[in-house]
């Protein structure tokens, strides 16, 4: 008499691994591909060129590996199970992200020592060309501000030594201390719970702390009109490890109407100039990189202008946290232009007249500080 057949889990987990191993060659082939992943808020690879260079070079299959992870099927599910795996077995970073019970928080790694050097002296060198008042407001993530929440003995770096490191060596520049009011407000929504940014609430900390320095009175956050634009974020740490154990995030869009109105906003993406009617891209709110409706994505130039009764003007030298900071900002000046290194391929002074600047400000969070080496290209000479 013939054995009843049973499905048990070890036979349908082989059968589901030989569907995937058939399946899949079908599925990164046969399928057309997206060019973007909303759930990782990244570009995805394209196929690799094909030629007897490059697979002599071995770039081809280097490439090919990358294109076939980035499109492997169900990729968001097998990471977000690949997560929920390792914290049953009690692995608490995964993907360079602490996963604590109420927030991911990035894993901040030490600081290359020549990024940082090079940075200190661009930093120095353009004070001392720069015509008007420069400022430095380094920001701690989230990592340093929840420190006592981190699994016990998480490597993390110790964020306040090197922000401390980097003040005592920048001369001519005025430093921000937005550490230490960051810190005194751990508990106030200060940061996302699944994004590495900082929240409004935390961007108008840092507005606060700059008032004392640039020579402003900061509006109370209370008399601001809060929008609660979004109630469901999930940012780019979520996109790391696509964990729905931690609550999704609101964004905030605080107005003053009794303050200044911006009157224009101009673009610039490495080649032409575009006009943007306002500061929020609203569009952003229907997309997974909800955090883009502050100014839009990152460019290389944007300058806003507004009707403020005054001719001060400020230049940035930014990453994306002062995305949320510039609305704040935007209350004092006639005019604000953020500049990101980043993504600029040669000269801002080939674009803008930095002589028309009163004040200057150096405003990154401490893991793109200590971690890019662009900051050095503030001082990258114009075209002639």
């Amino acid at each position: 008499m013939k054995e009843k057949f049973k499905l048990t889990p070890a036979r349908i987990s082989g059968a589901l691994f030989l569907l995937l191993v058939f399946l899949g060659p079908i599925l990164i082939f046969g399928v057309p591909k997206p060019s973007f992943s909303e759930d990782e808020n990244k570009k995805l690879a394209s196929f690799p060129k094909f030629s007897a260079e490059t697979i002599l070079d071995k770039s081809f299959m280097n490439d090919f590996e990358t294109y076939s992870a980035d499109h492997f099927p169900w990729r968001s599910g097998w990471i977000g199970m690949q997560t929920r795996m390792l914290l049953a077995m009690g692995q608490k970073e995964i993907n360079g992200v602490y996963i604590l019970p109420d927030r991911l928080v990035q894993k901040i790694d030490e600081p290359d020592p020549k990024i940082l050097q090079n940075s200190i002296e661009a930093m120095n060198t353009f004070a001392q060309r720069f015509g008007g008042s420069t400022y430095l407001m380094l920001v701690p993530t989230a990592a340093e501000i929840y420190r006592s929440e981190l699994p016990t003995g998480a490597p993390t770096l110790m964020e306040k030594d090197v922000i401390d490191q980097v003040y005592s060596s920048v001369s001519q520049i005025s430093t921000v201390d937005v550490y230490s009011a960051l810190t005194a407000n751990r508990d106030s929504n200060i940061y996302y719970r699944s994004d590495h940014h900082w929240t409004s609430r935390g961007a108008h900390i840092g507005y606060s702390a700059l008032s004392n320095q640039l020579g402003f009175t900061a509006v109370p956050l209370d008399l601001f009109n809060v929008e609660h634009a979004s109630h469901s974020f999930r940012g780019s740490l979520y996109s790391k490890v696509i964990y729905d154990g931690v609550e999704a995030d609101t964004i905030d869009i605080c107005s003053y109407p009794e303050g200044p109105s911006v009157t224009g906003v101009s673009i610039f993406d490495g080649r032409e100039w575009t006009e943007h009617d306002g500061l929020y891209f609203r569009e952003y709110l229907d997309k997974k990189d909800k955090y883009s409706v502050f100014l839009g994505q990152n460019e290389p130039i944007v300058t806003i202008k507004t009707d403020a009764p005054t001719e001060n003007r400020l230049i940035i030298f930014k990453d994306s946290y002062s995305h949320s900071l510039a609305p704040f900002l935007a209350l004092h000046y006639s005019e604000i232009t953020l500049v990101d290194l980043r993504y600029l391929k040669s000269s801002f002074e080939n674009e803008i007249d930095l002589s028309r600047y009163d004040q200057a400000l150096f405003c990154y969070n401490i893991n793109n500080f200590i971690t890019e080496d662009y900051i050095k290209l503030v001082n990258l000479s114009p075209k002639s």
